[in-house]
């Protein structure tokens, strides 16, 4: 424990090397450790690093990123604490603006921060996150593309409004897929996948977001004005009968399979 309290101290009153080399321990320390990630936040380190995150030097911000990414990580407390700290915003400002590995650190930060934290999910999306995850998904790297599949993912779980806006970030296919499916697959939009274990951006969307998903079409390929509300309602209620009558057809399919004998006896 006096070492934690060192290192936060050290965080508040060092100078701008100091307090880049305290997160990097901090971050250390919180690894895999979950005794360790509730006494760095009971010593009162995530109000510092959220500071450090905010107004460090480029070094500084990507160690208080990874710091704070691991005391969220399996630690919904602390998830609440960072969330509480305002560290959600500058994450994201990270997000869009810092170096190609702060922003692999942020990523990773804000999918921990995300995850089983249904009020994160929607702080996340308010503060913007959702066109800089798309343009990594469309642009970055290997790895940062496999991160960007993982934090829309999770930021799209149970959420109508962040799956629409994950679909509306991406594209029209995107949309026409989430209003037909309820689903968002990155393959279609962007590359052949084979480096994504699991492409789904948006999966088992609600019908609600099926709906608004469905109603935006018409919108995306003609001007508001010259698209009457009508149109665009029996856009959706047409795209939904569809995916009704094809979710029937899968489950008879299922139902037969099952009730064949696997053999001769």
């Amino acid at each position: 424990m006096a070492e934690i309290e060192g290192l936060v101290r050290a965080l508040r009153e060092g100078d701008d090397a100091a307090k880049e080399a305290a997160a990097e321990a901090l971050r250390d320390l919180a690894y895999n450790n979950l005794t360790n990630k509730a006494a760095i936040a009971e010593a009162g380190g995530i109000a510092p690093l959220v500071e450090l995150l905010r107004d460090g030097s480029a070094g500084a911000k990507r160690q208080a990123a990874r710091a704070l990414g691991d005391l969220a990580c399996y630690n919904h407390d602390n998830r609440v604490l960072i969330a509480k700290a305002g560290g959600i915003p500058p994450l994201v400002e990270l997000l869009r603006a810092g170096s190609a590995a702060a922003k692999m650190e942020a990523m990773e930060a804000l999918g921990d921060l995300a995850w089983n934290n249904a009020a994160n999910r929607v702080l996340i999306a308010e503060a913007g996150a959702i066109p800089p995850l798309v343009e990594l998904l469309r642009d970055g790297s290997a790895q940062a593309k496999r991160l960007a599949v993982s934090a829309l993912s999770i930021l799209a779980r149970d959420n109508d409004a962040n799956a629409v806006a994950i679909a509306v970030a991406i594209g029209f296919d995107a949309v026409f897929e989430l209003a037909r499916d309820g689903h968002v697959h990155v393959r279609a939009a962007f590359y052949d996948g084979s480096e994504v274990h699991d492409p789904d951006v948006v999966r088992h969307a609600s019908p609600a977001a099926q709906r608004k998903a469905a109603r935006l079409l018409p919108r995306m390929c003609l001007p508001r004005a010259i698209i009457p509300d009508e149109i665009a309602a029996a856009t959706a209620a047409f795209l939904l009968t569809e995916s009704e009558s094809e979710s029937e057809s899968e489950s008879e399919s299922e139902s037969e399979s099952e009730s064949e004998p696997e053999g001769d006896y």
